[in-house]
């Protein structure tokens, strides 16, 4: 029996099937999807669709509960020009209920804790020097991260409703965040999203093609001639496997933590941290997380939704975020379970993708069959396998428009400017705080983005200008810093 606090679940929860399946078969009544779903966004149209297939375990002592489940908003904060994906599979006894809980809690709270002037939206909303970063122009500077910050609350909410269910159990979570033309990703666990990239000199043969992208849902033809597309990852698995993740779970633990596979904790090998890089989701004895000198708890990740025991040995909820400038090249993202990833390797995902473009159900219909049909011929079950697959077709002004250049020094150093009064607590008046939001790459420069080339004068009529003008803030160099960095 779940714990709650109040005795009652407002999560979802799903039924058990009517009978425990004898054989390793795929079940398509135990599935759920989204078949299609479009939006427009500033510079891309958006095709979407979702697959959520439950897993078959025969050799289970009781029916085994679909453990994975997903969020596809295109019009994410009643925003047409924004969409979030993402992928929540959970684990052990109450996995369930901890990835229902997160699919719930999680998109809810970043809403809130967006809209909350004392956190930074997405740290790639201010500037990229690269297509693909982890660090912001200024990280050292940052403030706390609403996309980070949601993560945390929502393991705080599972924790608090799922008490001592959760001591053991938990969900992995990665979440994209599409606004315009940037693509923000968070991620902890193992559940992994990738991009499918044109080859190089490939890009305008989708950028031509734009009013073709609703044409009938059906695979292209594997002789036809096309590029090859190429494989981004956009999230680096969170497992044990990863030296860096090890050294900072021994920085964070608060108990004696121990890396070991199962052979080493039964005395069959030799216990050795030299356990290599593992690229492969598939492993015959992956290392592990215990307590020193326990057997518990063997948690193959670093980072997770719930699992408080692990919480003391340094596995984190707080997750890797990153930013991607999608531009006239990215054909695809995929977002999915270490259900997929088991067997399947990112290149086989994409190929697929490449394969059925333009069909988000037909490529998640596929990579869900190539996943299970792997499980049949490697396992005697199959663990539960969900992916959201979404296409990106540029239009035509999108693909035509040049590149943001990089952002001027001077610029840059106002940017800054402005960040350290606000961080010092110079701005302390309404108006000011509105504009340091603006400032911090939040609803301001959202707003010029949609509405056009309004002046920020416009978007702010009640803002004392001279409080960052008396604080040495050029404001038309502040205007050119939102522009130069090309947010």
């Amino acid at each position: 029996m779940v714990a709650t606090r109040d005795g009652a679940r407002w999560w979802p929860t799903r039924e058990p099937p009517g009978e425990k399946p004898t054989t390793l078969f795929m079940d398509r009544t135990r599935r759920e999807i989204v078949p299609i779903a479009t939006a427009d966004l500033a510079h891309h149209r958006v095709v979407a669709a979702a697959v959520c297939q439950e897993g078959c375990y025969p050799d289970k002592s009781r029916a085994h509960v679909n453990q994975d489940t997903f969020v596809l908003d295109v019009a994410f904060e009643g925003d047409a020009n924004q969409c979030l994906l993402g992928v929540f599979d959970g684990h052990s006894v109450h996995g369930e209920d901890a990835a229902q809980i997160a699919a719930a809690t999680l998109p809810r709270t970043l809403k809130e804790l967006r809209a909350d002037d004392a956190f930074e939206n997405h740290l790639g909303d201010r500037a990229l020097r690269t297509p693909l970063t982890a660090s912001p122009l200024d990280g050292d500077d940052a403030g706390p991260s609403a996309f980070a910050t949601a993560f945390e609350r929502t393991n705080d909410v599972i924790v608090r409703e799922l008490a001592e269910d959760v001591k053991s159990s938990g969900t992995t979570a990665v979440v994209a965040h599409l606004i315009g033309d940037m693509l923000h990703v968070a991620n902890v666990g193992d559940s992994r999203a990738i991009l499918g990239i044109a080859a190089s000199g490939e890009e305008a043969r989708l950028s031509s093609s734009y009013e073709q992208s609703s044409r009938a849902s059906s695979p292209t033809n594997e002789n036809d001639v096309s590029p090859r597309w190429e494989v981004l990852p956009v999230t680096h698995d969170q497992t044990c496997f990863r030296h860096d993740e090890r050294v900072r779970m021994k920085k964070e633990a608060t108990e004696d933590v121990m890396f070991a596979t199962l052979g080493m904790i039964l005395g069959e090998v030799p216990f050795s941290e030299d356990f290599g890089e593992e690229t492969i989701e598939a492993a015959d004895d992956p290392p592990r997380v215990f307590k020193n000198k326990k057997h518990y708890p063997g948690c193959a990740f670093t980072r997770s939704l719930g699992d408080t025991i692990g919480k003391s040995l340094g596995v984190s909820a707080k997750p890797e975020t990153l930013s991607y400038r999608l531009d006239d090249a990215s054909r695809c993202l995929v977002i999915a379970s270490d259900g997929v990833f088991e067997f399947l390797e990112n290149k086989d995902v994409i190929a697929i993708c490449e394969r059925y473009e333009g069909d988000a159900l037909g490529a998640c219909e596929e990579i869900t069959r190539a996943a299970y049909a792997c499980w049949s011929e490697e396992d005697t079950r199959a663990d539960d396998v969900t992916c959201v697959v979404s296409y990106f077709t540029p239009k035509p002004s999108a693909a035509k428009a040049p590149k943001p250049a990089t952002a001027p020094s001077k610029a840059a150093e106002q940017w800054m400017r402005v960040r350290r009064q606000v961080r010092a607590g110079h701005t302390k008046k309404e108006p000011g705080l509105r504009f340091a939001n603006a400032a911090l790459a939040k609803a301001a420069i959202h707003l010029r983005t949609r509405r056009g080339s309004l002046a920020i004068e416009d978007l702010f009529p009640r803002f004392e200008w001279d409080t960052m003008e008396g604080a040495g803030v050029n404001l038309k160099d502040l205007v050119d810093a939102t522009a130069g960095l090309g947010v």
